[in-house]
C-alpha cells in the first residue's frame, strides 16, 4: 500500500487504511509504539497493560452483610480469611 505523509496541526500524519483498522482491531485513542530502523519506520499496535491498581479497586473485595462466609468465591476466602484455595 502507498500513501502520503499529510500535515495535521504542527505535526505530519500517515493515514491508516480502513481494512487494516478493522484488521488489527485498531479504534481512536488504540496505543501504538513507532520504531525507526535504518530507512523504515514501524508502527506497530501497543500491547494492552495490565491496569494499575486504584485507590477504589476495594470495592471488588466487599463481602455483601447477607452472605455467610462459605457463600464467597474461594479467592476472596483466601484473601480475607487465609483459606486454602
Amino acid at each position: 500500500m502507498t500513501t502520503k505523509i499529510q500535515k495535521w496541526g504542527n505535526s505530519l500524519a500517515v493515514r491508516i487504511p480502513k481494512e487494516m483498522v478493522r484488521r488489527l482491531a485498531l479504534r481512536k485513542g488504540s496505543g501504538v509504539v513507532i520504531r525507526e530502523d535504518t530507512d523504515m519506520i514501524i508502527i506497530r499496535k501497543q500491547e494492552p497493560q495490565e491496569r494499575p491498581i486504584s485507590k477504589n479497586d476495594w470495592r471488588r473485595y466487599l463481602i455483601p452483610i447477607s452472605r455467610k462466609k462459605e457463600n464467597v468465591s474461594g479467592t476472596i476466602d483466601h484473601i480475607l480469611y487465609g483459606a486454602p484455595r
